[in-house]
């Protein structure tokens, strides 16, 4: 589970955000508290705000993250290299540092990873500058530059580096890493050389515990390899849950199956329609017949089951977007219930939709908002208000009490047009 992630000076967010799973204070939805490892956990985060007020960049700055874990470098290719760039309100603020950090519990241990990296705008690179692992508040290592040092605690020692039991093979390593290592290197990747077992268990957590899907309609769905593997190549597995959908949208006479072309090609989901009148059948390409909302149900269904199944962090775009609010509560209801969410999954996704402000579906931490000023977007949930229990979310958010609501005037931009 993600604990908190934090980041700093990542595109519009100028100053430092803290995105907390932590539960607040108030006490209301207690069947929403996840207890893991000394912290009090909450299953879901619904982001509001008001368009280029920063939602996705939220994602984008997880996004960035898992991407430097699991390739182990900041990259330098040009197309890579605008997705991850720094604060770009003037070129001072672009050059300055962009730091990522990320608090985590992976099986019983509670680890913490932090990044600072900086953007050279006219050479299009990237230079680590600090980085740290620490895992149970101890620290595994920490990087300035090519520096590297190393914990002097016996118990770390013996448990992640028993190799550096004498002081002289600790520092024959620590030259031999700042001799070698690139400045857009990670060191979590060479670590691997020490203790590949840590190493490992982050890069998993991260390719498998933590999906993001940023645009549901592209076929570069992010998706754990475990679960690809499984839906791609066991149909029978994509077409039930499929089917399960259906069934719930009371759509009996309408079966989708997955049909693979080729191998390493996408499966193209057919339609197959039964006739009232008799037994037979027409077949068509669900894209052809089925509504936009019905096609994205049919993608983020596998995503969400195994998100619950096995308890993993799944952050999604503009989730509602051409889906029935009722569909969403029932998803959202699906997190908060420990009957169901047994594993401890997080959902975290955008919207602009207000109706899932309601006190009975999202306790007031669990709510986000995303604003913006002449410097910087930032965040803050229903939480930070101090509001009677009894208060209606949803009436005093349209009232603009909670957040700036978006003044647009389309009759104004057309009278300044015929000016």
């Amino acid at each position: 589970m993600i604990v908190s992630f934090k980041f700093k000076n990542f595109k519009n967010f100028k100053k430092e955000v803290n995105f907390s799973f932590e539960k607040g204070n108030k006490r209301e939805l207690s069947e929403h508290i996840i207890n893991k490892n000394r912290h009090s956990l909450l299953p879901i985060k619904v982001i509001y705000g008001s368009n280029s007020t920063g939602k996705t960049n939220i994602l984008a700055a997880l996004e960035v993250l898992k991407n430097i874990i699991i390739t182990g470098k900041v990259r330098e290719k040009a197309d890579s290299y605008i997705a991850l760039c720094s604060n770009f309100s003037s070129k001072k603020d672009y050059e300055q540092p962009v730091e990522l950090a990320i608090e985590m519990i992976i099986n019983n241990d509670t680890y913490e990873y932090e990044i600072k990296f900086k953007n050279f705008w006219n050479y299009q690179k990237s230079s680590i500058l600090e980085e740290k692992l620490s895992e149970n508040n101890e620290m595994i290592f920490e990087r300035k530059k090519n520096d590297i040092k190393f914990s002097t605690k016996k118990s770390i020692i013996d448990k992640h580096y028993a190799i550096f039991q004498k002081k002289e093979i600790v520092n024959i390593y620590q030259n031999q890493f700042k001799e070698n290592i690139l400045e857009n290197q990670t060191f979590l990747n060479l670590y691997q050389s020490i203790d590949k077992k840590i190493t490992q268990k982050i890069e998993n957590y991260f390719s498998n515990n933590i999906m993001i899907i940023k645009n549901i309609e592209s076929e570069k769905i992010d998706l754990p390899l475990e679960l690809k593997n499984k839906a791609k190549t066991d149909s029978k597995f994509t077409n039930s849950l499929v089917n399960k959908l259906l069934s719930e949208l009371h759509q009996d006479k309408i079966k989708i199956y997955f049909k693979k072309e080729e191998e390493n090609k996408p499966v193209t989901p057919i339609a197959k329609y039964i006739f009232s009148d008799s037994n037979d059948s027409i077949e068509t390409f669900a894209e052809a017949t089925e509504s936009k909302g019905t096609l994205k149900l049919i993608d983020i269904i596998e995503p969400i089951v195994y998100s619950l199944k096995e308890g993993t962090t799944l952050l999604i775009d503009e989730l509602d977007s051409s889906i029935h609010h009722e569909i969403i509560y029932s998803i959202i209801s699906a997190y908060g219930d420990p009957t169901i969410n047994k594993k401890g999954a997080q959902l975290v996704f955008t919207t602009h939709n207000p109706v899932y402000m309601n006190e009975k579906l999202l306790r007031r931490d669990e709510i986000v908002f995303v604003e913006k000023n002449d410097e910087t977007s930032y965040i803050h949930t229903l939480d930070d208000f101090d509001i009677r229990k009894d208060k209606k979310y949803l009436k005093n958010y349209l009232a603009g009490e909670f957040t700036i609501l978006p003044n647009f005037d389309l009759g104004e931009i057309i009278e300044d047009d015929k000016n």
